[in-house]
């Protein structure tokens, strides 16, 4: 393994053949580099480990250890995780800087592939369901950020399947591209699920009413301009299209026993879409037991 220590005082980012990784000590953090390691290695580049003290160099952080020493360790950690799990070939660089965290790891991932962090960490807000650092970035992020939950486990053999979530907007049109080329590079197939939010008190079997076929025709109009022109453009992907009734974290997580991956937009329709991230990427991110990697509008 290749390791390369860069400077607190280096400030800019990382460049594109390295996936960035925020470390923070806490199990979900490990779990992410996990992910973060077998992801580097499928795409042939690097990894680099970023720890973010949320202080200046000569503060003291918890049981009072020197943020060098803690860094220290956590790296340490990180690359002993790595050797023992088979990743020792990496070329792996370590990062301490100081400041808010969020605005670290975004600076430090502006020209990387992607930026992988944890879905809960250590700090004041850990006791959320989702960790406060994850969700800044992600309603922050320029590039691919990938949020692992801790319970994320290496599967046996790849199921070759990327979750598409489809709203239908424009802004979740980038989302519906990286599916697309992820899916052709790696020759997997794409389970895209589009759902439908109907009105209180609408009962959610489909029965027949008169105005189900007007939601049936919506969805088709969803498929039609969301997915088909990149199908056309990706003939060799098999796509699954699906239409479920209900909250879209819900029926993103029907199907995500058998994907690899889930990938979403990060701003759709909604009352929130005003929001930097929108009320239904939360919820995803929050309920999802598969990696979530959120793509954001780059005209957001």
């Amino acid at each position: 393994m290749t390791t390369t220590p860069i400077p607190a005082e280096h400030v800019a980012p990382v460049n594109a053949r390295q996936i960035v990784v925020g470390l923070d000590g806490s199990p979900s953090a490990l779990v992410a580099l996990d992910w973060a390691a077998s992801e580097a290695r499928t795409r042939g580049c690097g990894l680099t480990l970023v720890y973010a003290h949320p202080g200046d160099r000569y503060s003291l952080a918890v049981l009072d250890t020197a943020p060098q020493e803690l860094a220290d360790d956590i790296f340490d950690e990180a690359l002993d995780r790595l050797a023992t799990s088979g990743f020792g070939d990496l070329d792996v660089r370590t990062v301490l800087r100081y400041g808010l965290v969020p605005r670290i790891l975004l600076r430090a991932s502006m020209r990387a592939p992607m930026l992988v962090v944890g879905r809960q960490g250590l700090g004041r807000f850990a006791e959320l369901v989702m960790g406060s650092t994850s969700l800044a970035c992600a309603a922050h992020a320029r590039v691919p950020l990938t949020i692992v939950p801790e319970s994320w486990e290496a599967p046996a053999r790849a199921r070759n399947c990327v979750l598409l979530g489809v709203d239908g907007s424009a802004r979740g049109e980038a989302a519906v591209e990286y599916a697309f080329r992820l899916a052709a590079e790696r020759g997997a197939r794409i389970v895209a699920v589009h759902a439908m939010q109907l009105p209180l008190g609408y009962p959610t079997d489909r029965p027949l009413r008169p105005d189900t076929a007007r939601y049936e025709e919506a969805a088709a109009e969803v498929y039609l301009t969301s997915v088909n022109p990149w199908l056309a453009k990706f003939p060799d992907v098999e796509v699954t299209t699906a239409v479920e009734y209900g909250h879209p974290a819900l029926a993103l997580a029907q199907y995500a026993a058998g994907a690899d991956l889930a990938v979403i937009g990060g701003r759709g329709h909604g009352r929130v879409t005003g929001m930097l991230l929108g009320s239904v990427a939360r919820s995803v991110l929050r309920r999802m037991p598969i990696p979530v990697t959120v793509i954001r509008d780059p005209r957001a």
